[in-house]
Formats: structure tokens, C-alpha cells, sequence
């Protein structure tokens, strides 16, 4: 199963407020996907998708393979319509 890291500074406020959000979405579109919480500098090195506010992931350091997500607004469900759209492509040629 797909995991998507959703990290802000303390790893409390934001990022559950943001996960949330996610998870909400993901149900509603019927995507099984994981969602986590971290703080930004304790981020797994094997993270493939990272999601949080655009003044947080913007300056982090991660693996050349991790696809990062910038989000402006968190609380609005359209901020998250490409990363939607990319997991759903990303579920598609796993299956």
C-alpha cells in the first residue's frame, strides 16, 4: 500500500490538520492509500510522497526519488486536486 508522509515544523497542528483533510479526500475518491504525520526533521529516508505547507517542503532535503507536494491552502479540498490526480496514476500502472 501507497504511503504519502504529510510533515510540517512540529509535526502536530498542520500536518494533522492537512492529513485529514487527505485522508478525507482519498476516501471520497476511494483511493486505499496510508497517510502519516512527521515532523520535518524526522522525515523517512525511503518517503515517496511528501505533502505539506509550501514554506516547509520547499527547503527540505530529500531523495532524489521522493515526489514532493507543496500546499498553499490546507484546509481547502481543491489544494490537493494534482497530488489526487498523481496517486491515482501512480495506483493505476501499480495494479
Amino acid at each position: 500500500m501507497m504511503t504519502i508522509i504529510f510533515v510540517c515544523d512540529s509535526g502536530l497542528v498542520s500536518s494533522v490538520m492537512g492529513a485529514k483533510v487527505l485522508r478525507d479526500r482519498l476516501q471520497k475518491e476511494r483511493l486505499s492509500v496510508t497517510v502519516e504525520t512527521c515532523r520535518a526533521k524526522e522525515i523517512p529516508a525511503d518517503v515517496s510522497f511528501l505533502v505539506g505547507p509550501r514554506q516547509i517542503v520547499v527547503n527540505l532535503p530529500v531523495n532524489a526519488s521522493c515526489r514532493v507536494f507543496a500546499i498553499d491552502h490546507l484546509l481547502a479540498t481543491a489544494s490537493y486536486d494534482f497530488l489526487i490526480e498523481t496517486i491515482r496514476n501512480e495506483l493505476m500502472q501499480s495494479d
